[in-house]
């Protein structure tokens, strides 16, 4: 992060200097005291700039159709573009193992931040590792909270994200599609209500549990407690299903909570760009739908691009690539007023 030098007078440079390390160069020194305040973030953290995800999103931002198809055209290691129509498979593979063999040179491997890149994954991988790493029965509580926080780290991995809530490249009908798809595939037991590994967001604060919009949990089986060991009946345990949120406190907390109590989730195999705000993702997809609506703007694609960490793709149909040019190369005009 570095801060905007327009405005900032000599005391503010000396401030800076003083207090955060910071050595800013030219100082206009006549600003006003609103431009003390300003400061400008010139750094991302979650991917290089340099990066295709990078130029990508600079591209989309600046609304240039030109930079943002030469970068497509350069084919970086980091982007992958899936086409759904040439493809009808293609959803499918990006859903259980993030289309992996579509980013270019993939098998080479990655560096991003002077650390080696793992490779893109989709929902299988958080699937099986919740099969492979499940507490031996009798397994301390500490140990199924362990357990949890694997599953949801390994579930942030990858997400799929979606411009709209309604047609086959919505929310609503892409996380049917992906349920069947992982009950038919044999990673999960259902494709309906509650079942192991079903990802759930919360949409309405509830203060009581604790949970607030925006929340995510996976759905897990774990023992009956009835004391540290689970309750046995003709020696087999029982389990119940509980959902598993991350505690949010800064104390890496695992939350558990009966599904019964829950009264204002959805399932998450896709989510919408709006809902992802202020989250991150290893690998996020972003299917745009194949007509343009008012909610399709430059910004929200923008915003799904930089959810991405290391890998990003981009699914559309023929109609979705003209609704991308669309969207990146008209103006975004806003209309504002003040009531008296």
């Amino acid at each position: 992060r570095r801060a905007d030098l327009d405005g900032y007078t000599a005391a503010t440079r000396d401030w800076l200097q003083r207090v955060a390390g910071e050595t800013v160069v030219a100082v206009a020194g006549a600003g006003l005291p609103l431009d003390q305040a300003i400061v400008k973030l010139r750094v991302s953290h979650r991917f290089d700039t340099d990066s295709g995800i990078g130029r990508l999103a600079d591209a989309v931002n600046a609304g240039q159709m030109g930079k943002l198809r030469e970068v497509l055209q350069q084919a970086p290691p980091d982007l992958a573009r899936l086409d759904l129509v040439a493809d009808s498979q293609a959803l499918d593979r990006l859903a259980l193992d993030g289309a992996s063999g579509a980013f270019p040179g993939q098998g080479q491997g990655r560096i991003v931040h002077g650390q080696p890149a793992a490779a893109p994954v989709g929902y299988r991988h958080y699937l099986g590792l919740l099969r492979a790493s499940r507490p031996r029965v009798g397994a301390g509580a500490e140990a199924w909270d362990d357990w949890a926080r694997a599953v949801l780290a390994a579930h942030g991995q990858f997400q799929l994200l979606c411009a709209v809530r309604q047609g086959p490249h919505g929310v609503e009908g892409l996380n049917q599609r992906i349920a069947d798809l992982l009950c038919r595939e044999g990673l999960t037991t259902a494709a309906q209500g509650w079942y192991e590994g079903r990802p759930v967001m919360v949409t309405r604060n509830d203060y009581a549990l604790g949970l607030m919009n925006g929340d995510v949990g996976i759905t897990l089986e774990v023992p009956r407690r009835g004391g540290a060991e689970p309750a046995v009946t003709g020696g087999i345990p029982q389990t119940l299903l509980r959902v598993a949120f991350a505690t949010g406190d800064g104390s890496n907390g695992i939350h558990w909570v009966l599904p019964s109590r829950l009264q204002a989730v959805e399932t998450v195999f896709a989510m919408t760009v709006h809902k992802s705000q202020g989250s991150e993702f290893t690998h996020a997809a972003l299917v745009l739908p194949d007509v343009a609506s008012r909610v399709l703007t430059r910004e929200l694609v923008y915003t799904g691009i930089t959810r991405a960490r290391h890998w990003f793709t981009l699914a559309t149909s023929d109609a979705g690539r003209g609704v991308l040019d669309l969207v990146v190369g008209r103006q975004v005009e806003r209309t504002g007023g003040m009531l008296g």
